[in-house]
């Protein structure tokens, strides 16, 4: 067993004990193949919940600044932490998310591109699904609530191959998305 697993084993029974923490819908998450787990994003613990209710071993996207810290860089970079330098386009993160899904992996990105902390729900960017089209991956939607983590259904893209560069068509379905996953904690909350 590997730190990743031992660390998540370890967090997962504090979690049940103190927050009274549950994960509904881990039927959902692909036992195995690459996918994508997008989530909502309002709290520093979200990667940390959604690790715990998921069975397979994720990486994450996390952005640049965390990385400097000298024991938080190296406890995300222990958990599979790969940097994003966000507001921008960041090739280097996505070409190792591609490397990642192309080796059968799993990715967890917030959508939202950082952490919302009211109910206000801005805009998000299409890349997410753009990358789950050209990576032919599902996207698995996860919402995190106060003491729980719901996984919907796998979302496919396959339809849209044709329509990848088609901002519109793209952006509808990245507010879909986001839908979904709010959806997700309005019936589990």
């Amino acid at each position: 067993m590997n730190f990743y697993k031992i660390a998540l084993t370890v967090v997962k029974g504090i979690f049940r004990v103190v927050f009274l923490f549950k994960d509904k819908g881990k039927e959902n998450i692909p036992k195995e193949g690459a996918f994508l787990l997008c989530a909502n994003h309002r709290a520093y613990r979200d990667p940390i919940y959604l690790a715990a209710g998921c069975k397979r071993q994720l990486t994450f996207m996390a952005k640049e600044s965390l990385f400097t810290k000298p024991v938080l860089g190296w406890l995300i970079k222990s958990f599979g932490a790969f940097p994003i330098k966000r507001g921008k386009g960041d090739a280097a993160a996505v070409m190792t998310t591609l490397k990642i899904l192309k080796k059968g992996g799993a990715t967890l990105i917030f959508p939202e591109g950082k952490r919302i902390k009211d109910n206000s729900r801005p805009q998000v960017n299409s890349g997410i699904v753009r990358l789950a089209i050209q990576s032919n991956v599902p996207i698995v939607p996860a919402y995190v609530g106060k003491t729980f983590v719901c996984y919907g259904e796998p979302i496919y893209y396959d339809e849209y191959a044709e329509n990848v560069h088609d901002k519109d068509t793209m952006q509808h379905l990245a507010d879909s998305l986001m839908d979904t996953i709010y959806s997700l904690g309005e019936k589990n909350d």
